[in-house]
């Protein structure tokens, strides 16, 4: 094996040992362009079930050279980041465990790199549901559990559209520009934060949507419970974002929008879907009304502590199930401007 290579896919993964099973066969059938060398990187987050056996057999089956390292500082960036470290390639690709490649993914990826001029790629990602399912989840639910939506078309990314390390190829110079994942965005956010650094840095990047993987889907992830989990973790820190982004004295205006937007559209929207019995519309409305409440309540706590407001109730824009007499409601907020 060389000490270098064109590609490495980099999988992170944790106690997901059938899954990756799949994931890693996937990677295996890749039909890379002419002349191309690349690796498969296994990044065994300190797993506790049969990991490493899975990754050994795949390993022996695979036309791909496959390595495993094993990562026992627990959270996905650490993980990723051991895989930056350890990888061999000049260009970095990522990968998650719960997927599934199509045989072209790396070679649409290098494609586009190439015809674009960019340092930076990402892909589409679909859902694959379980087999036999015939729900068709809302829009919304199809976004929180991974799949791009609305993007059929190449275009670079910006400070709205980043893309995601479940389908993303990044040169290796660009971690030696702007540094690794920052392990402070554990829960979320770790790929739009780099993102935004190689912005800063003038390194920009495409998407494009001919490479594509597919994001298996258990059924018990298509349950309110889990749905309204990842809208928690969607909606942390969201407040801190935007504050950033528009600036602190600007943010209140951008918070008013965002109440007028959750009272004015969103509400009526999941009255309707209520009254009309559509389980998957009501379900996708009730997974926006979390995510935008909840960031709601932290930007006003946020506002309270610059003493840009002040506000009387304890709990605000608590996520509440829908009442059949009056829809769902929010919590009382009482809000008076902050005395400067």
């Amino acid at each position: 094996m060389t000490d270098r290579l064109d590609v490495s896919i980099v999988v992170c993964t944790y106690n997901r040992a059938d899954m990756l099973r799949d994931a890693l066969r996937s990677l295996a059938r890749l039909r890379l362009p002419a002349g191309i060398a690349a690796e498969i990187l296994v990044v065994d987050n300190a797993s506790k079930d049969h990991t490493p056996r899975v990754v050994d057999e795949v390993a022996r089956e695979s036309a791909l050279p496959v390595r495993y390292v094993r990562e026992s500082q627990q959270g996905v960036v650490h993980a990723r980041n051991r895989g930056v470290a350890e990888s061999r390639g000049e260009w970095i690709a990522f990968f998650d465990d719960d997927q599934l490649a199509d045989p072209d993914w790396i070679a649409e990826l290098l494609d586009t790199a190439i015809e674009k001029q960019v340092r930076c790629v990402g892909g589409y990602v679909a859902l694959k549901l379980p087999d036999g399912c015939d729900r068709n989840p809302a829009p919304f639910c199809r976004v929180l559990l991974g799949e791009t939506l609305g993007r059929n078309s190449p275009r670079a990314y910006d400070h709205r559209f980043t893309p995601g390390t479940g389908n993303l190829m990044v040169h290796r110079s660009v971690f030696d520009e702007v540094g690794l994942f920052d392990p402070a965005y554990q829960q979320r956010g770790e790929d739009t934060d780099l993102f935004q650094r190689m912005l800063a840095a003038g390194i920009g990047g495409w998407f494009t949507s001919r490479a594509k993987v597919h994001h298996v889907t258990p059924a018990e992830r298509m349950t309110d419970e889990y749905l309204l989990r990842l809208c928690r973790l969607m909606s942390q820190g969201m407040a801190e974002d935007e504050s950033a982004a528009s600036g602190p004295w600007k943010y209140p205006l951008v918070w008013t929008a965002r109440l007028v937007q959750l009272l004015a559209v969103m509400l009526p929207r999941r009255i309707a879907a209520f009254l009309r019995r559509d389980r998957e519309a009501a379900l996708g409305a009730r997974c926006r009304w979390t995510v935008a409440a909840r960031s709601l309540r932290s930007g006003l706590r946020l506002m309270r502590r610059r003493g840009q407001v002040h506000f009387s109730a304890e709990s605000v824009f608590r996520e509440r199930s829908v009442n059949p007499k009056n829809g769902p409601v929010p919590d009382s907020c009482h809000c008076l401007p902050g005395r400067g």
